[in-house]
């Protein structure tokens, strides 16, 4: 994106590694562009940093936002804005720091490949918005360079696994979480590693990968716990 090379810009594993690592303070506002977990995440992190104002900005609608209701009802509750429909076109900045973004707003078409409705810009809706740091949660997928070229990959750049067994096209590797899920829970990347750990055990010891069965997994609210 035009402007990502400004200061304020972040990716959002960065910058969440960042505020978990070092002492970080936002005064004022913050951007998301995203709409799944990480960007909820992103924002929420922002929020209790003190930053001030945290938008959300996301290109479809609120029935079709990846990110977990939960997850969206907790930022809501933190006083985080989402604005749907909207995508960014570039971020504008001054003295090589980030000042705001260039948005247009969005209308949704037909269906695309992922049975979601496709975004289309609505000519001559641009608009800005004043921000001093933007965090660009989306075109995260994992890193495969490292896998043998026998391991399948899928359109979606994710590692092609056995759903009940985690083993991947190449006998003897498994693979769970993130890699095999897209953009996921810290939790369900743990019930995947306790799943592989069975199949490997299944597979050292040369008996059938039979499926393994864990509890479902459930969710509760922060509200509820705290």
């Amino acid at each position: 994106m035009q402007g990502g090379e400004l200061e304020g810009v972040f990716h959002a594993l960065d910058f969440l590694e960042k505020t978990n690592t070092r002492n970080v303070e936002l005064l004022n506002s913050v951007s998301i562009i995203g709409g799944g977990n990480v960007a909820i995440d992103s924002a929420r992190t922002a929020r209790r940093l003190g930053a001030k104002d945290v938008t959300i900005l996301y290109r479809r609608s609120k029935e079709e936002i990846p990110a977990s209701p939960w997850e969206l009802d907790e930022a809501e509750n933190e006083g985080i804005k989402i604005e749907y429909l909207v995508a960014p076109k570039k971020i504008l900045g001054e003295n090589g720091k980030v000042t705001k973004i260039e948005c247009v707003k969005m209308e949704l078409g037909e269906q695309d490949v992922t049975g979601r409705r496709r975004p289309i810009p609505i000519k001559g809706s641009e608009f800005k918005i004043e921000t001093d740091v933007v965090v660009i949660a989306i075109g995260q997928f994992p890193n495969t360079v490292f896998l043998p070229k026998t391991v399948e990959i899928t359109k979606q750049k994710t590692i092609a696994t056995n759903p009940f067994t985690l083993e991947t096209s190449s006998p003897s590797i498994f693979a769970g979480g993130d890699a095999v899920l897209g953009s996921g829970t810290l939790i369900e990347a743990i019930l995947a590693g306790k799943q592989a750990a069975f199949s490997i055990d299944y597979y050292l010891r040369g008996m059938p990968m039979d499926p393994v069965e864990i509890s479902e997994l459930t969710y509760r609210r922060e509200s509820d716990v705290i």
